[in-house]
């Protein structure tokens, strides 16, 4: 079968993790709620998730919640004089990995990409230690070539440092890459690092900044052959709900 990306003027990748590759809500909710049960004082559970950004009733981080978009050092940071935020988070972190959710289709679209040259890194604000016992959970290991978290010296997003880098280990150069993500601050970051960003969810805000929209994951790999045909053709406008076929 032909490889109709290898000569693609897209060679990489970068995603956001949470949100994007990852089933936020599936992910996280309940683990976050785990760290909660395990606060004994109720003034401090209650309102450290109050601060927290987590509905304590319904077990649901909630959609304004830093802990969605922001590092972890800073949403600890909210809370550390409240409890432990050493014990909260590894609870945290210890609970997601038994249930790590990806989002749907994201391992077929992967490793579409993969099998066609293009080479996939991950910027996350979550720690690179917790992102990469993630993608070796969901089998994905071989798939990236580079995984960047906030603490992995090069900044967190929306500044565009652990993008940069995580494309400089991919080998692309500008103008090559693209950033998908979720969020507003992934959106920033991809264009702080000149890269063709890529929106996908529900966010407005991050919808509004991004170069191109998508629905759902499989949407990208037509836009990545849209993006090829572009160079030859001038078009200028992507559907997000065109198929592979369609394009």
């Amino acid at each position: 079968m032909k490889s109709w990306l290898r000569t693609s003027v897209i060679k990489a990748i970068v995603f956001d993790k949470d949100g994007t590759l990852l089933d936020f809500e599936a992910t996280w909710n309940e683990a976050v709620g785990v760290a909660f049960d395990q606060i004994s004082d109720a003034h401090a559970r209650e309102t450290s998730a109050d601060m927290f950004g987590y509905d304590l009733a319904s077990r649901t981080v909630l959609p304004h919640s830093p802990f969605v978009s922001e590092s972890n050092d800073v949403v600890m940071g909210l809370v550390s004089d409240l409890i432990d935020v050493e014990t909260f988070e590894r609870t945290i972190n210890q609970v997601s990995r038994l249930n790590v959710v990806p989002s749907s289709e994201a391992t077929a679209t992967l490793k579409t990409l993969v099998a066609n040259g293009v080479k996939l890194a991950i910027a996350t604000n979550d720690s690179e230690g917790a992102a990469r016992h993630h993608v070796s959970a969901l089998g994905w290991t071989q798939l990236f070539t580079s995984v960047k978290g906030y603490d992995s010296g090069h900044g967190a997003k929306p500044d565009p440092g652990m993008v940069l880098a995580a494309v400089e280990e991919c080998g692309a150069t500008p103008g090559s890459y693209l950033m998908v993500g979720d969020s507003v601050h992934d959106i920033l970051a991809g264009q702080a690092a000149g890269a063709t960003t890529v929106a996908i969810g529900n966010n407005q805000g991050a919808l509004s900044l991004a170069d191109h929209k998508i629905k759902k994951m499989t949407d990208l790999i037509a836009l990545v052959k849209f993006l090829q045909q572009q160079e030859t053709n001038n078009s200028t406008n992507f559907a997000s709900d065109a198929t592979v076929n369609d394009i």
